[in-house]
């Protein structure tokens, strides 16, 4: 069984931008998917991007793609692996297929 957090320990915002990432945590066995349920969100109404990003135990980051209004554009690593959709310009879900051990880290969105 693996933790998959969704989002970082602490989330800056100002008053004019704010991105919000649910839920905190999810638990999943090896072999389940993730299908949709991390979610993101910004109040920016001149983005139209949101980024997607994961670390690991380590602390290492991987970018590992982003969603272009409704176009979803993942790295090459992880297609087929990890998949988003929605609006850019204002949410996106990502989806996580298969669960792995590796799979266990922290998941970050990112709006611009």
């Amino acid at each position: 069984m693996g933790v998959i957090s969704s989002r970082p320990p602490c989330c800056a915002s100002t008053s004019a931008y704010t991105v919000q990432q649910t839920p905190s945590f999810i638990i999943k066995k090896a072999g389940e998917s993730a299908v949709s349920e991390i979610h993101c969100s910004h109040s920016v109404s001149t983005f139209d991007n949101i980024l997607w990003y994961k670390q690991d135990k380590q602390k290492a980051l991987q970018f590992l793609g982003y969603l272009n209004l409704n176009y979803p554009y993942p790295e090459d690593d992880v297609k087929g692996k990890i998949s988003f959709d929605g609006d850019g310009r204002k949410h996106s879900n990502l989806t996580i297929s298969n669960v792995s051990v590796t799979d266990s880290a922290v998941y970050f969105c990112a709006a611009r």
